[in-house]
C-alpha cells in the first residue's frame, strides 16, 4: 500500500490498545476508491494478529431497508457457530432483549419501545463479547448501512469507554449516504479515530505506472495520470490497466490520450476483464451484482440457472481476473465494481433479476425484509407474492423496532394494483408505521444519552 504508512501505524496503536481495555471507534472516511476497504482490511488483520475476537459486516446500497441488516452480519454467524453455554454468556442480562432479532420475528408490540430495548440489547451482546474477549467489530462501506444498525453504532460509539473493544468502519463523506445526519453523529465522534486517506503524489503514481509497463513512465504520462485520476488509487488502477490492454506507450506523446480517457476507465477496465472471460463468468457475475456482497455461492447459481460445480468455477475466474475478491460468499473487490457490472443490466433485467432473488430468499427460509429488499427494485406489475412478502416484512420491522423500514415496505406495496379493500389496509398499516417512527426518529438520541449511566457497566 502506498503512501499509507501513518494510517497503519495508527491502526496497529489502536489494536495494541485494545487488550489493554481501551475501547475506540476507528473512522476511515474518503471518496469511492480512495483504499478505505483497505485499511479495513488492514486492521482484522492486525486484530487476528493479536488475538481478538473479529466480526466484519458490509452494507449494501441494496439492503438499506433491511433492518439490522448490519448487524446481523456482525452476529449471526457468531451466535450460529456458538456452543449452548457461549451462547448463554453472550446473551446473558440485557443482552438478552436483542435475542428476537436472531430468532423468529413476531407481530406486535410498540415499535418506538422495541427500538430502545434492541439498540440497549445489542449494545451489551458487543459488551459481553469484548469482556469475555477483546474484540474488533469491522463495519465496511458504513454510508449505506440500513438506518437502524446506523442509529446502533452511535449508541455504541458513545459507551466504547471502559470496553475492549475496537469499532471500525469505513464510509464515505455523509453526503454521499441517505442518512446523512445519522451518518455525520458517527463520522464526528469527539472521541473517534479519524483517518482520511489522500491521494496519491507524483512519485506513487510513477510507481504503479511503472509495474502496469514494466518500463519508466515519462513524467508527462506520469503527470496526466495523476491529473486525470486525480490520485485516486482505484481509478488509477483502473486506467493504467485500460491503457496497457490498449497497448497505450507510457510516453510523453500519450499524454493526451491519457487526459480524455478519464476516469470511466473503472467501467472500461471491469468489461475487458469480463470480455476475456467465458460466458459463464460474466452471469455470474451479473447474478452476484443483483445480490450483493456477501450472497453464497449457492444463491448466485441459483439466481444465474447455473449449476454448482459452473459456478464454482465462474467464482475462481472471477477472483483471478481481480473482479471478485472472495468466491464463497461472493464479494467484489469495491463496491464501483458491482456498480459497472450492475448498470450493464437493462431496467427489465434489473427488476425480473431482483423478483426472482426475493423468491429464493423466501425459499430459503430467509427473513421477508431481506426478499423485500430486492422487491424495493422490481417494477409494480400487480404480482400477488410481491404484495405479500412486502407486507411480512412490514410486520417484522414494526415488532422489531424499525417502522422506518416499515413504511418503505408498505408504500412500495401500495404501487401494487390492489382491491380497495387491500389499499385499506395496508394505508391504515402504513399510518401505524408512520406515527412510530416520529417519536422514536425525535428523541433515540436524546433518551440514549441521558440514559447513557445506566446504559453502562457496573
Amino acid at each position: 500500500m502506498l503512501e499509507r504508512e501513518a494510517e497503519i501505524a495508527t491502526i496497529q496503536g489502536l489494536v495494541a490498545a485494545v487488550g489493554g481495555g481501551v475501547g475506540r471507534l476507528l473512522v476511515v472516511e474518503g471518496v469511492a476508491g480512495m483504499g478505505k476497504t483497505r485499511l479495513l482490511g488492514v486492521a482484522r488483520a492486525a486484530g487476528r494478529a493479536a488475538g481478538l475476537e473479529v466480526l466484519a459486516a458490509r452494507a449494501g446500497e441494496l439492503e438499506r431497508e433491511f433492518a439490522f441488516g448490519v448487524v446481523r452480519q456482525l452476529f449471526e454467524p457468531l451466535l450460529a457457530r456458538a456452543s449452548a453455554e457461549e451462547r448463554a454468556e453472550l446473551t446473558a442480562g440485557a443482552a438478552g432483549l436483542a435475542l428476537p432479532l436472531f430468532q423468529q420475528p413476531t407481530a406486535g408490540g410498540d415499535a418506538a419501545d422495541s427500538s430502545f430495548a434492541m439498540l440497549h440489547g445489542l449494545y451489551w451482546l458487543a459488551a459481553n463479547l469484548a469482556l469475555r474477549r477483546p474484540a474488533l467489530l469491522a463495519i465496511d462501506d458504513l454510508h449505506w448501512a440500513d438506518v437502524t444498525s446506523l442509529r446502533w453504532v452511535a449508541y455504541l460509539a458513545r459507551r466504547l469507554e471502559g470496553l475492549p473493544l475496537l469499532v471500525a468502519v469505513a464510509a464515505r463523506p455523509p453526503e454521499q449516504s441517505p442518512q446523512a445526519a445519522l451518518l455525520t453523529e458517527v463520522l464526528a465522534d469527539p472521541a473517534a479515530a479519524v483517518l482520511r486517506p489522500g491521494a496519491l503524489r507524483t512519485a506513487a503514481v510513477a510507481a504503479l505506472a511503472r509495474d502496469a509497463f514494466a518500463v519508466e513512465p515519462d513524467p508527462a504520462f506520469v503527470a496526466a495520470c495523476e491529473t486525470t485520476t486525480g490520485g485516486n488509487p482505484l481509478y488509477l488502477r483502473a486506467l493504467l490497466e485500460t491503457l496497457a490492454q490498449e497497448r497505450v506507450a507510457p510516453i510523453a506523446a500519450s499524454a493526451g490520450r491519457v487526459l480524455k480517457t478519464g476516469p470511466e476507465a473503472v467501467a472500461r477496465a471491469v468489461s475487458l476483464r469480463l470480455a476475456r472471460l467465458p460466458a459463464v463468468a460474466d452471469t455470474l457475475a451479473r447474478a452476484a451484482a443483483v445480490l450483493g456482497d456477501g450472497t453464497r455461492l449457492q444463491h448466485a447459481a441459483a439466481l444465474a440457472d447455473l449449476g454448482v460445480e459452473p459456478a464454482a468455477q465462474a467464482a475462481t475466474m472471477l477472483v483471478r481476473s481481480g473482479l471478485l475478491r472472495m468466491e464463497d460468499p461472493l464479494e467484489f473487490v469495491h463496491p464501483v465494481v458491482r456498480t459497472a457490472i450492475y448498470q450493464q443490466l437493462s431496467a427489465d433485467e434489473r427488476s425480473s433479476a431482483h423478483r426472482r432473488a426475493a423468491e429464493l430468499f423466501v425459499a430459503a427460509g430467509a427473513p421477508s425484509q431481506q426478499a423485500a429488499a430486492h422487491l424495493l427494485a422490481t417494477l409494480p406489475t400487480g404480482d400477488r407474492f410481491v404484495s405479500e412478502v412486502l407486507r411480512r416484512a412490514a410486520e417484522q420491522s414494526l415488532s422489531q423496532g424499525a417502522p422506518q423500514a416499515a413504511v418503505a415496505y408498505l408504500r412500495r406495496a401500495l404501487a401494487e394494483p390492489v382491491t380497495d379493500a387491500e389499499r385499506a389496509e395496508l394505508l391504515h398499516r402504513l399510518g401505524v408505521a408512520r406515527t412510530s417512527s416520529r417519536p422514536r426518529s425525535a428523541c433515540s438520541v436524546g433518551a440514549g444519552r441521558s440514559l447513557a449511566s445506566s446504559s453502562r457497566r457496573p
